[in-house]
């Protein structure tokens, strides 16, 4: 048994459909002082916010709005793949980009569930020879700072998930889930320079023999952080349409989410979810994302 969190699988999705979604984790205005940026060390239930309460920090938000309205737009039904438009404003991309100057970018690895953070989990590391993924990344906890515990909050909101969900919780938080962990991974920052790529791959993958929850990833939200490169489009080679044969090809633009599903409803892989970030031709590119990690409810089988 899989705790998959569905989110817009509706019948009715067809291309260019859109929903509205509505947030309290409205838009940061303007980076708040670093005195106030500090990690959070605050145990999970003194993390938790009624709908009546104030967000976090908010005399740093965009002042009068109460509530955000984030639009998903289909961009293909097979596999399903949504983009928001100004899911981040100018200062929280500001602020991603202040985190990634101050943390040392590694060359990106491949790997399934859980790699990033399993020591024992192998990693596929780039080589000359393959050249399967050429950028620079680095992973940043949520709690790195409030300004990311919004945007966690936020992309909670987007995918119809309660955001505990997605951070370690607490004993009276979702007693039923077998683990106390984040269902999703940390925040992946992701430098592309000039002629660097990650060719077509899958995100779903398998998780590591010691993983008595078997995770798997099943849906990736990305954020672009800058725009204007030439190349660097997020492209999805097998989407399935009745009017052309070329790839699926986003252009990335500041502040727009992507939102796409590696697996099926019934829990099967999406092989239609392929995808890759096509080469850099001119400038750079800046991306951060996560991805979603269902679980099974049963710890061991007998």
């Amino acid at each position: 048994i899989l705790v998959v969190f569905w989110a817009h699988l509706v019948s009715s999705l067809h291309f260019s459909f859109a929903q509205w979604v509505t947030t309290k984790e409205t838009h940061f205005a303007e980076v708040p002082p670093a005195d106030l940026l500090e990690p959070i060390s605050l145990q999970p239930s003194a993390r938790i916010l009624k709908d009546s309460d104030d967000r976090i920090l908010s005399e740093y938000r965009v002042k009068g709005q109460s509530t955000l309205n984030m639009t998903l737009r289909a961009l293909s039904c097979a596999p399903r793949v949504f983009e928001i438009e100004n899911f981040l404003s100018e200062a929280e991309i500001e602020h991603i980009l202040e985190l990634a100057g101050g943390i040392n970018l590694k060359a990106s690895t491949t790997g399934d569930v859980g790699s990033n953070s399993n020591k024992n989990n192998e990693k596929v590391k780039p080589e000359e020879g393959t050249k399967t993924r050429t950028s620079f990344n680095s992973w940043v906890p949520r709690e790195r700072s409030p300004v990311l515990d919004a945007i966690y909050r936020r992309s909670g909101d987007l995918l119809r998930i309660d955001e505990s969900l997605l951070r370690y919780r607490g004993d009276d938080e979702y007693p039923d889930v077998p683990t106390k962990k984040a269902t999703c991974e940390s925040l992946q920052l992701v430098h592309y320079g000039q002629t660097q790529e990650y060719t077509s791959h899958h995100d779903f993958g398998y998780s590591s023999i010691d993983d008595q929850y078997n995770g798997a990833r099943f849906a990736t939200l990305l954020f672009y952080l800058n725009e204007e490169m030439k190349g660097g489009q997020t492209s999805f080679p097998r989407w399935v349409n009745a009017e052309s044969f070329h790839e699926l090809q986003v252009v990335p633009k500041a502040g727009k989410a992507v939102l796409f599903y590696s697996q099926l409803p019934d829990g099967n892989m999406d092989d239609f979810s392929q995808h890759a970030a096509k080469p850099i031709v001119d400038g750079e590119k800046w991306l951060s994302k996560f991805s979603m990690v269902a679980i099974s409810t049963r710890a061991s089988c007998v």
